[in-house]
């Protein structure tokens, strides 16, 4: 039979090549799995459960960091739990650079297999990888909209994603899940991009981290053929999840001298 030194090392291996039959062989069905209060995504806490933790723990912890646990020292306690130490390292979508953070497992186990893992980690450090991930993927957004590019652009978006506009504007109203974001995305170039030059279509967006939201500030654009201009600030909300854009809700400063311009620029009828 294994030793619990053998079984620490064979489950750090398991989640190195990502092996989920290895590691539900490894769990105990009663495992529990205590993750560091303060991990983002209120993924901090106690989860019971082998499934719990693989798929509700693991899987967004790899999308949100794509960092795996790299362990470098196994000690054995006299009481037959396994302390083990390293650190996290990866570099998460958007961030500029690699992300690492040290860490410490203490694992207890029961009839052969690992019952018990209690982490410690440095929380700060991965909140800090999760806001430089998520205005990553709002820069990317506002990029792809820039250059109208439509697949970039639902490749920051969340499957259930929510936009809201305002209720009064040609393209306005609130679109469900990636089907609405093209419904929308359409009905906003068919409203604007006749009225707009490549200099237009550059929103400058100022992008400031806000708790577990982020707000943009952009500037709506636009030239009417006689030459008069359209430059309105904009307000968006934005929240994150799992490192894309799970709602997305925008605020023009004045959608009457908005709607004014549109009016006399002759706007083109909204998509059905």
């Amino acid at each position: 039979m294994p030793s619990n030194l053998d079984l620490a090392r064979d489950f750090y291996a398991a989640l190195a090549c990502a092996d989920a039959d290895r590691l539900r062989e490894l769990l105990h069905p009663r495992f529990t799995g205590h993750v560091t209060d303060g991990t983002p995504a209120g993924l901090g806490g106690t989860h019971p459960g082998p499934t719990a933790m693989l798929r509700h723990v693991g899987g967004p912890v790899d999308r949100l960091f794509a960092a795996r646990p790299a362990p470098e020292r196994f000690l054995s306690c006299e009481s037959g739990e396994v302390v083990v130490t390293g650190s996290y390292t990866g570099q998460p979508p958007g961030a500029g650079r690699p992300q690492a953070a040290a860490f410490v497992h203490m694992l207890a186990f029961r009839d052969g297999q690992l019952a018990e893992l209690r982490q410690f980690t440095d929380s700060h450090r991965r909140q800090q990888a999760t806001t430089a991930a998520g205005l990553g993927t709002v820069r990317r957004m506002f990029e792809a909209a820039e250059r109208r590019d439509a697949q970039a652009l639902l490749g920051t978006y969340a499957d259930d994603i929510v936009i809201t506009e305002a209720a009064s504007l040609p393209y306005g109203g609130v679109y469900h899940g990636h089907h609405g974001a093209v419904r929308h995305a359409s009905a906003y170039t068919a409203t604007w991009d006749h009225l707009q030059s490549a200099g237009d279509r550059r929103m400058e967006p100022l992008i400031w981290p806000a708790g577990d939201r982020v707000v943009v500030l952009w500037r709506q654009k636009a030239t009417a053929a006689d030459g008069r201009r359209l430059d309105l600030p904009v307000v968006d909300v934005i929240e994150l999840r799992n490192g894309k854009v799970g709602s997305l809700h925008m605020f023009p400063a004045d959608t009457a001298t908005l709607l004014e311009f549109l009016r006399a620029g002759g706007p083109r009828a909204r998509p059905g």
